[in-house]
C-alpha cells in the first residue's frame, strides 16, 4: 500500500552546482520518509558562465546542467520520469550578478529543463532569498529529526552561518515572540495540511567572511583606499599578510603592541554587531542545531569531533576565543583569523539571546543525510504540487 516518489533539486551556489536526487516512501495517511539520496557536484558555479550568455556560448554554461540531468536519468526509474519534479534554486552567488545576466542564465537553464523528460513547472528555476534558505533548512532538520511527523512534538531551531549571510529559524510557541517580532521576521509555511508561523531571518553582511571584512574596517566590494593596510586588533600584533575576499585582495595586519588581544577584539566586534541583530527571549527554550561555519570552527579547535559533530554550550566558543586570542602570538603559522572568528561567533550567539549555558547541537548529517536546505525545498515544492492537485 505504500507509494514511492522522487524529487530532483539543483542547488546553484556561488562555487558550484550540485544535484540532489531524493527517493521518498509514503505509507497511506502518513508523512513521507526519505529512503535514498544521490548527490553530485560540479565546479565552477553557474555565475562563472555569465559572460558566455552574451557570447551566445550558452552550450558551455548548460553542459554541466546536462551532465547532472543525466545522473538523474540514471537514478530515477524510467516509469517515474514524468511525475518527478525538477527544480533549480540559486543562492547568494547569483544574487551578486547584474540582474539581466542572472535572468538570462536562468532562462537558459529553464529551456534545458523544459527539454528534459521530468516534471517541469513554470516556477522550476528561481533565485532564493535568505529566508527561503532558512525555512527550507528548517524543514530539512525537522523532517530528519522526525519533528514534522508528530504534530505537537516540539520542533527544533536552525542556525546557519555562511560566508555572506547568517540565518536563524525556529517555530515560536510563545505569543510574545509573535507580538514583538519586527516586520519581515515572521513567515508562514504551509506543509502537510498545517500552517506553521515561523520566525526566520537572514542577516546579509553578517556571514563570517563579510564580518571579517567589516571587523578589518573594509567596505564590501571596494579595495582599500590607496592600497592601505587594514589593521585589526583581532589579528596578533606581529601578523602581516594578504587576504582575498570577493575577488579583492586586502593587505592586513595586527595592531602593533596590542595587549590583551581578546578584550580589544571583543570590543571591536561588539561595535560591528551593535543594533544589527534582533534578540528574542524564546531562543533560550528551543533546541537548536547549528551548521556551516559554526560547525567548522568548533571542529577546528576541537570542541566537537570533525567527522561526527557533537554538542557544546554557547560559552565554549567564548572560552575557546579567549584561549586562542591569548596564545595567538605563538601560533603565527596557523589560521591568523581564528581569534577573530571565534570571538565573532561567540558574540553573535550572545546577540541572538543565547545564554552561555545554552546547549547547541552541531552536525553535518542527521541519520546519514546532509542537512542542506535542498531536501526541505524539494519537499515543500512537492507538497505544494499535491495541494494544487487536490485543494483540500
Amino acid at each position: 500500500g505504500h507509494e514511492v516518489f522522487y524529487g530532483i533539486m539543483f542547488d546553484a551556489g556561488s562555487t558550484g552546482t550540485r544535484v540532489h536526487i531524493f527517493q521518498f516512501n509514503q505509507q497511506p495517511g502518513e508523512t513521507p520518509t526519505l529512503t535514498h539520496e544521490t548527490f553530485k557536484a560540479l565546479k565552477p558555479g553557474l555565475s562563472a558562465y555569465a559572460d558566455d550568455v552574451d557570447a551566445d556560448d550558452v552550450e558551455k554554461s548548460t553542459s554541466g546542467i546536462q551532465e547532472l540531468l543525466d545522473v538523474a536519468k540514471q537514478d530515477v526509474p524510467f516509469d517515474f520520469w514524468k511525475a518527478t519534479p525538477l527544480v533549480l534554486k540559486a543562492t547568494a552567488g547569483l544574487r551578486l550578478l547584474p540582474g539581466e545576466k542572472a535572468q538570462k542564465l536562468l532562462q537558459k537553464v529553464k529551456e534545458v529543463f523544459k527539454a528534459s523528460p521530468f516534471l517541469v513547472g513554470d516556477d522550476c528555476v528561481s533565485i532564493m532569498n535568505g529566508t527561503d534558505e532558512g525555512v527550507s533548512a528548517w524543514i530539512t532538520v525537522n523532517f530528519l529529526t522526525g519533528s514534522l511527523k508528530t504534530p505537537g512534538r516540539s520542533s527544533v531551531g536552525m542556525l546557519d552561518l555562511g560566508g555572506g549571510s547568517t540565518q536563524i529559524t525556529f517555530l515560536p510557541r510563545v505569543e510574545d515572540t509573535l507580538q514583538t517580532s519586527p516586520p519581515g521576521y515572521l513567515t508562514s509555511l504551509q506543509m502537510f495540511n498545517r500552517t506553521y508561523k515561523l520566525y526566520s531571518y537572514s542577516y546579509l553582511g553578517l556571514g563570517l567572511m563579510s564580518a571579517r571584512l567589516a571587523i578589518l574596517g573594509g567596505i564590501e566590494g571596494k579595495p582599500a583606499e590607496d592600497g592601505k593596510e587594514l589593521v585589526s586588533p583581532c589579528l596578533s600584533p606581529g601578523f602581516t599578510g594578504e587576504w582575498e575576499h570577493a575577488e579583492i585582495t586586502y593587505r592586513i595586519s595586527g595592531q602593533k603592541a596590542a595587549v590583551n588581544l581578546h578584550e580589544l577584539c571583543a570590543s571591536r566586534v561588539s561595535e560591528i554587531l551593535r543594533n544589527k541583530v534582533h534578540r528574542t527571549e524564546e531562543v533560550k527554550d528551543v533546541d537548536f542545531y547549528a551548521f556551516s561555519y559554526y560547525y567548522d570552527l568548533a571542529a577546528n579547535v576541537g570542541l566537537i569531533d570533525a567527522e561526527k559533530g557533537g554538542s557544546l554550550v554557547v560559552g565554549d566558543f567564548d572560552i575557546a576565543a579567549k584561549y586562542v586570542c591569548r596564545t595567538a602570538e605563538t601560533r603565527l603559522q596557523g589560521n591568523p583569523f581564528l581569534c577573530m572568528d571565534l570571538t565573532y561567533i561567540s558574540l553573535l550567539l550572545q546577540e541572538f539571546g543565547f545564554p552561555e549555558n545554552k546547549m547547541l547541537k552541531l552536525t553535518r548529517k542527521i541519520n546519514d543525510v546532509e542537512t542542506s536546505w535542498a531536501l526541505g525545498a524539494i519537499f515543500h515544492y512537492i507538497d505544494s504540487l499535491s495541494r494544487q492537485k487536490s485543494p483540500a
